[in-house]
């Protein structure tokens, strides 16, 4: 009897939620630590998407029999990251509003001190930035921004990471 391989959704799936687990994790201990508004934590998460999509890819091909098209390399990436977006995005709406609301404030200085430090809007237009500013600064619209943001960047690492990850069957080198 021959072993049905994985499906797309399901591997992505498994794979999203190791992967949103992990992004939680790494978001949880940058909280503690009091980091969550420092630069450097948006580029954090970059090398652990990047290893979950790879894995993601890696394990798929395998179930696959070793051979992976582009497009299915490219579907396990970008699916495996809308599922650790939506999980990350539960987490971020919990925070903000449930665990604690006011990182909502803090995240309102922090964006006025960024935009006052770069100087590029004069000072008579700092509020009504500031105000347009935090008017997406909501744990739903957080959420749901969270969820795009992340197809997007799964977009974008996917189609990189596929053309490393694919073996097509003409990838063999004859003997």
């Amino acid at each position: 009897m021959e072993e049905k391989p994985v499906s797309l959704m399901k591997s992505s799936l498994t794979y999203g939620i190791y992967l949103g687990i992990v992004s939680i994790l790494l978001s949880v201990v940058i909280y503690v630590l009091g980091y969550s508004f420092e630069k450097w934590v948006a580029y954090a998460a970059y090398p652990v998407i990047i290893a979950g999509v790879v894995l993601a890819q890696l394990s798929y091909r395998k179930t696959l029999g070793g051979e992976m098209t582009y497009g299915q390399a490219f579907g396990v990436g970008v699916m495996t990251v809308i599922f650790s977006s939506v999980l990350s995005s539960v987490y971020t709406y919990l925070l903000y509003a449930v665990i604690d609301p006011s990182l909502i404030d803090q995240l309102r200085l922090a964006t006025e001190q960024q935009i006052v430090e770069q100087g590029k809007v004069p000072e008579e237009q700092l509020d009504a930035v500031v105000n347009m500013m935090t008017k997406f600064q909501k744990p739903a619209i957080m959420a749901v921004l969270g969820i795009f943001g992340g197809a997007l960047i799964g977009l974008v690492i996917s189609l990189i990471t596929a053309i490393f990850t694919k073996k097509n069957p003409s990838d063999e080198v004859p003997a």
